[in-house]
């Protein structure tokens, strides 16, 4: 289990595709056909076209009981997908019930993204950045209120690396050891490395600027 301890939040309900099976459904109610439109016109008023919903979104499952009511889509531009979850509640107003969508919090503003870089740009951009790595993912949520695609991974871990990375890992966590001595005059071994808890770096390239942001985080032994 991964303890996240970073700066960098993604405030967003959004899965990975191969969380999910995808099965069959019975043909819609007139209930469930209103909360997929609702969902629909929460998704656009975040910031996006009907024709740019048409092109990348699709229904994928809907949920309705009284208590769970969830609508989910698949989410794909340029061949990165991922899967968006808009759970909806209510809350009353007199007598009438006032759907409350998730993704206007998860999603932010959005804006209608076109350009992005090719997954195996973003996996060398992801090895540049924090080495060796495990599980990829590709993550659609708000950063600092607006909508971003990531491709997110962690580092793996030093145990389950081949020798030729542990000695490239070792070589990195030295140069930075030197650098951190360099500039604080002083090297302090971390906290959760005290506790038994091994260290280990989750990295997020921006599918559409480049860019990596790396946070630290904790894994059990």
């Amino acid at each position: 289990m991964i303890v996240p301890h970073t700066r960098f939040i993604v405030v967003v309900i959004c899965l990975s595709l191969s969380t999910f099976a995808q099965t069959s459904q019975a043909p819609l109610t007139d209930s469930q056909k209103k909360l997929i439109a609702g969902s629909k016109e929460a998704i656009i008023r975040t910031g996006l076209s009907d024709i740019y919903f048409a092109k990348h979104f699709k229904l994928f499952r809907v949920f309705d009981s009284e208590s769970d009511r969830r609508v989910m889509w698949e989410f794909e531009v340029n061949g990165h997908k991922t899967m968006i979850v808009d759970a909806v509640g209510y809350h009353t107003q007199g007598n009438q019930r006032i759907a409350i969508h998730s993704v206007a919090n998860s999603l932010g503003k959005t804006f209608e993204i076109t350009h992005t870089l090719n997954r195996s740009t973003a996996l060398r951009r992801m090895r540049a950045c924090i080495g060796a790595f495990e599980e990829p993912s590709i993550q659609y949520g708000a950063v600092d209120g607006r909508a971003e695609l990531f491709l997110s991974a962690a580092a793996k871990r030093i145990d389950r690396l081949s020798a030729k990375e542990r000695e490239r890992e070792r070589e990195r966590e030295e140069s930075g050891r030197k650098k951190a001595t360099v500039a604080t005059g002083d090297f302090i071994e971390s906290e959760e490395e005290e506790k038994g808890l091994l260290p280990i770096v989750i990295g997020n390239i921006n599918l559409v600027t480049g860019k990596c942001t790396k946070g630290a985080g904790q894994v059990a032994p």
